[in-house]
Order: C-alpha cells, then sequence, then structure tokens
C-alpha cells in the first residue's frame, strides 16, 4: 500500500498494520507527537468522512488498498479555525429556528423548504467542525459533558430531529417541522453554545490560549 502524508511518501511503521485502520491509527498518533491533527483520510482517491473512517476501514486488508492519503493541519491552528468558524453561525442559530418555525406556521409555508436545507447544512458543518476539534484535542464526545448532559448523546438526539424534520418536509407536514424547530431544535441549537465553551476550555487547558 502506498502512503502519502500530506503529499510526502515514506512514512515507516513500527510495526505491521493489521488492517488500514490500524495504519490510519498510527499516523494519527505520529502526527499528533509533532503537534499536528488529521484533516482528511483517502483510500485509493475515495474521501472517507469522519465518522466513517472506523466502519469503512475496519478489517480492510492493506492488500485491499492501493493508496492511502492521509493530509494533516497545525493541531493549535485547526483548533482555531474550528472554533472560529462555529463562532461565527452560532448566535444565530437558535433565531434561525424560531424564524422558519413561524414560516412553516404560517401562510406561505413553501417559502421555507430551501431555509431549511441551508439550515441544516449549516448544523452538519458545525458538527462536523465540533468532531475536528474533538479528535484534535483527543476528547471523547460519548464522554464530555456539559451542563449535566453527554454530548455524544445530544448529537444523536439533534440527528434524529433533524432526520424527522426531513421527513415531515418529504410529506408536507409543515405543522410537524414548525413543532420540531420551535420546540426541539432551537433548544438544541442554544446548546451548541454551552459545547463549544467546553471545547474552547479543553483547548486552554493542552494550548493555553485560543
Amino acid at each position: 500500500m502506498d502512503v502519502i502524508i500530506d503529499g510526502q511518501r515514506g512514512f515507516e511503521f513500527n510495526d505491521d498494520p493489521s488492517d488500514v485502520l490500524t495504519a490510519v491509527a498510527e499516523i494519527t498518533e505520529a502526527l499528533r507527537q509533532k503537534g499536528r491533527a488529521v484533516l482528511g483520510v483517502k483510500v485509493d482517491g475515495r474521501t472517507i468522512a469522519p465518522d466513517s473512517i472506523v466502519p469503512t476501514l475496519k478489517d480492510q486488508s492493506l492488500q485491499e488498498a492501493g493508496c492511502l492519503e492521509v493530509s494533516s493541519e497545525d493541531t493549535l491552528t485547526l483548533v482555531n479555525d474550528a472554533l472560529n468558524e462555529i463562532q461565527e453561525v452560532l448566535p444565530d442559530l437558535p433565531e434561525a429556528c424560531h424564524r422558519l418555525a413561524e414560516v412553516f406556521q404560517g401562510e406561505a409555508p413553501e417559502e421555507g423548504y430551501a431555509p431549511f436545507y441551508q439550515l441544516a447544512e449549516i448544523w452538519r458543518t458545525l458538527k462536523l467542525r465540533e468532531g475536528q476539534v474533538a479528535d484534535a484535542l483527543d476528547l471523547d464526545l460519548d464522554t464530555l459533558e456539559i451542563t449535566g448532559e453527554v454530548v455524544g448523546r445530544l448529537h444523536e438526539t439533534l440527528n434524529r430531529h433533524l432526520d424527522e424534520a426531513a421527513e415531515a418536509l418529504k410529506r408536507n407536514d409543515c405543522v410537524l417541522l414548525g413543532d420540531l424547530l420551535e420546540y426541539e431544535l432551537a433548544p438544541k441549537a442554544e446548546k451548541e453554545a454551552d459545547i463549544v465553551a467546553a471545547l474552547r476550555s479543553q483547548a486552554k487547558r493542552q494550548f493555553g490560549q485560543t
């Protein structure tokens, strides 16, 4: 298997990896020791989403993969950029949910379709950035708690409500969609500020400033 890290070949494994996932894990640790975090993973030119790395690469033999490409970024830079990107959209997120709920509960609910998909995409990006920060800081979101709640479970609940909202949209059930936005998604949007604060606090502990 050809291994390319940040455009460079020549990485040497300490032990022969048992599969592609093991290879990625060793590369990740080697980069971490250099103060860098994994930004992206490609296998044979195909980008592997962060939440798909384990199920996709587990048990995949090295012989099945022709080329493994890993890109990385300075950890502090990645954390700063991700948190700043989140911070830009964070104040508008709860209000956007409330405004959309009003649209779907109003006389022209069809005007909310395109903004809803935009909102869902913003939230997808937000969760991706939170995941990148957590990985960079070696944090497990399934154990990280904010205000007595586990972040991983909050994300699971959010995903479920987003899926329910998407299904309601397909069925043109604007009443349900408005209720989900107002009573489920808007409160979850307000929780995002607590998640970001927890991640920023962890980053400050590790790097002294962000």
